[in-house]
């Protein structure tokens, strides 16, 4: 066993104990809601978009300032770091469920962007604290793999979304139905309130400000993987975000075919989500992030310059694979690197900055999609894939980081520096 500065290296042990596992039912109940709601703005986009009379400029520029808006769910990030694991992430997932009954209720543009802006700083909250929460309960040589599964509940939340699609086809504002049924998340929220426990990992602290700990050696790990967070963020939201857009308004097709082509291939490819557990688990987490990002850049650009309904279909797949391939690797990687008593805050920062990323990806989008074209400005976006290949190259490999056990040795230390003083 070696140590390190950020927990303790340890063989990697396959298989999730009982309480582990309840810890991934339940956030995955939560991942399923917030997968769900927060991809109801992208799917509705080419009903919400002409029923709100705007242009798909327009729609784009809509798209960045909900973004900015979402900066703020680093907040209750920070909040899990101070106060633990548990209140911030129920409390954000409320806020995804209250926020898309105000979608579905209050029919104006104006509530369109706040609610919607509500909705991101939930999902965005959801998803900081939900690895930290996994990553601290689950042993090391399953944890991408639990990752992976958090990972699989949201996609099919997004996946049920698509199903429920035709919905929107009903009428002028039938889309709004969508967002309403996000609202029954709070069902769920009684048996999360009372089942899911507080992190094992969390151990109450004075707050230590982020940026002296970038000061202290946390930035030569953190800049890496946020530099990662912006480019995958700047190039996958305008290029999954106007999938059907592309399909329906750009190539004419028929809602019914875009949506199953999407749920078909774009389902397939979500088992990159265990392949890529996996193989984050066995063989590590710098090779599986760089494999997934070549193929989420081979897929998302070229679902973009190729027309062909089976070429659409391959470029979906491989998309989603290499997306959802990159998810656990990435996430444990991101845990991993921090410690506990900044593990949240630095998942919310690099969040953040995922978000600028989305930002720019759409004010690009903003600028150039009217006058260069869909297809244009996704390539151009890509280019950042590489950037982040070559960043996810330069990150520490941390398979096999134990978590939790860097915690109890910190506590026995303590107590015999106690009990020392005490002689």
């Amino acid at each position: 066993m070696t140590g390190s500065a950020y927990g303790q290296q340890t063989s990697p042990k396959p298989g999730i104990p009982p309480a582990a596992r309840r810890i991934i039912f339940l956030t995955a109940i939560i991942g399923f809601v917030a997968g769900y709601a927060g991809s109801q703005m992208p799917h509705t986009l080419p009903f919400a978009r002409t029923s709100l009379a705007l242009t798909e400029g327009q729609m784009s520029a809509m798209f960045a300032g909900v973004r900015a808006v979402s900066l703020l769910g680093v907040v209750l990030t920070m909040i899990a770091d101070r106060s633990g694991r548990r209140k911030p992430l129920l409390g954000a997932f409320a806020l995804v469920c209250l926020a898309s009954a105000l979608t579905a209720f209050v029919p104006s543009l104006a509530a369109y962007a706040i609610s919607q802006s509500l909705v991101r700083i939930g999902v965005v909250a959801i998803a900081a604290i939900s690895i930290v929460l996994i990553a601290e309960e689950v042993p090391p040589g399953s944890r991408a793999f639990a990752l992976g599964l958090y990972g699989l509940a949201g996609s099919m939340g997004v996946g049920f979304g698509l199903v429920l699609l035709p919905i929107a086809q009903g009428a002028d504002n039938a889309w709004r139905i969508l967002f309403g049924i996000a609202s029954l998340g709070l069902l769920a929220f009684p048996i999360l309130n009372r089942y899911l426990p507080e992190s094992r990992a969390f151990v109450p602290a004075p707050p230590f400000p982020f940026r002296k700990a970038l000061g202290m050696g946390l930035g030569k790990h953190f800049w890496p993987i946020a530099g990662v967070s912006f480019f995958v963020a700047a190039f996958s939201s305008p290029a999954f975000d106007f999938v059907l857009e592309r399909l329906i308004n750009g190539l004419s097709w028929d809602t019914g075919a875009a949506r199953f082509l999407l749920i078909v291939f774009s389902g397939v490819g979500t088992v990159g989500l265990l392949v890529g557990g996996r193989l984050a688990d066995r063989v590590g987490r710098r090779p599986t992030s760089a494999a997934a990002l070549a193929l989420g850049l081979i897929g998302g650009v070229g679902f973009y310059l190729i027309d062909s309904g089976w070429f659409l279909a391959a470029s979906i797949f491989v998309a989603t694979f290499g997306a959802t391939m990159l998810a656990p690797s990435i996430a444990s990687q991101r845990a991993e690197l921090f410690p506990t008593r900044l593990r949240a805050t630095a998942g919310g920062w690099i969040t953040n900055i995922g978000i600028l990323g989305s930002i720019t990806g759409f004010i690009v989008g903003a600028a150039m999609i009217d006058r260069f074209g869909l297809a244009t400005t996704v390539s151009a976006l890509g280019a950042g894939l590489i950037i982040s290949i070559l960043l996810v190259l330069k990150l520490p490999e941390t398979k096999g980081m134990d978590l939790v056990r860097k915690k109890a040795g910190r506590a026995d230390a303590n107590q015999r520096g106690q009990q020392t003083g005490h002689r």
